[in-house]
């Protein structure tokens, strides 16, 4: 429940700042993002919390990010890195992950198809961890300007020393995410 609480706090410092907020649930978690534009690159501030499984991840990310139109769509994405720190299974995972996210509207639309992935491997996961990884997809709906909702799954999962492979998370939800 901190987290939670610090997850709004830390959105609410940068209201003067122009940003998106997303959020999303599923009947056993919730997850909060918050993205910031840093000259041509995003910081990214997330966290996800699993009640039934008391699983949970925190993230701080910069990624470079854009978009472009092609034949007639839009594309916007990003790559970068983004900082993990993760409960799962009793165990503790610090990690360095790489990747990106992109989201495609067919026609320039109010339609989106979107998805995500970070990894991490050995050389750059800590404490309990051999690797980590971090991935979604989803489709997006643009309801009115600069707000969406959306549908979507969500596979995050860590490699412990122990030998297992805990998810995180892993399943559906539906969401919401404001820019402002």
């Amino acid at each position: 429940m901190r987290w939670i609480v610090f997850a709004v706090l830390a959105a609410a410092s940068f209201s003067a700042v122009a940003g998106t907020l997303d959020i999303n649930l599923s009947n056993d978690t919730i997850e909060a993002k918050y993205d910031s534009a840093a000259g041509a690159a995003d910081w990214t501030f997330g966290a996800l919390y699993n009640r039934d499984e008391k699983n949970y991840a925190f993230n701080v990310g910069l990624l470079a990010a854009g978009d472009k139109g092609v034949g007639g769509s839009r594309v916007e994405g990003g790559v970068g890195g983004k900082i993990y720190t993760v409960r799962v299974a009793d165990s503790d995972v610090a990690a360095l992950a790489l990747g990106g996210q992109v989201r495609w509207f067919p026609n320039n639309g109010s339609f989106a198809v979107g998805g995500y992935a970070f990894y991490a491997p050995k050389v750059v996961t800590f404490i309990d961890g051999q690797n980590f990884y971090d991935t979604g997809i989803r489709g997006e709906v643009e309801v009115i300007k600069n707000s969406f909702v959306y549908i979507g799954y969500r596979w995050t999962r860590a490699e412990l020393d122990n030998g297992t492979s805990p998810y995180v998370d892993k399943g559906g939800f539906v969401g919401l995410q404001m820019k402002f």
